[in-house]
């Protein structure tokens, strides 16, 4: 190599290249990062409740998850989740997955007008 011709690397290939060819690049100048929050909506008004009579239980637990979600981005203090009365495995269920919840302040039973133990009422945080 003479004084003339540079070694130069791309990637894994070496080559050797003529002064001339070379041309000087100044340092890129840092790029300026933004931060940018999406919030997905599937066009859907949240409802203050969920129903699930009917459901089967793990369906059940996958839906009170994203309903919390859900709420929670509609700006919701208290939902209601409606469960049923039954042999209360539902209703279990659901108030232990409730009170696991990260975003669950507090759990109770509704009261009598609100539907009583066929409902459980969440305070979100």
């Amino acid at each position: 190599m003479n004084s003339k011709e540079w070694n130069v690397q791309i990637g894994i290939i070496k080559t050797k290249v003529k002064e001339a060819d070379l041309e000087y690049m100044k340092p890129e100048q840092p790029k300026k990062l933004r931060h940018v929050t999406t919030v997905r909506s599937d066009n859907s008004v949240t409802k203050t409740e969920l129903d699930l009579r009917g459901v089967r239980y793990e369906d059940a637990l996958q839906q009170v998850d994203k309903y919390i979600d859900a709420a929670l981005l509609a700006g919701y203090h208290q939902v209601s989740i409606i469960h049923g009365k039954g042999t209360g495995a539902l209703r279990q269920g659901v108030t232990e997955f409730l009170k696991h919840h990260r975003m669950v302040k507090s759990i109770r039973f509704g009261a009598a007008a609100e539907g009583g133990n066929g409902v459980t009422i969440a305070e979100l945080k």
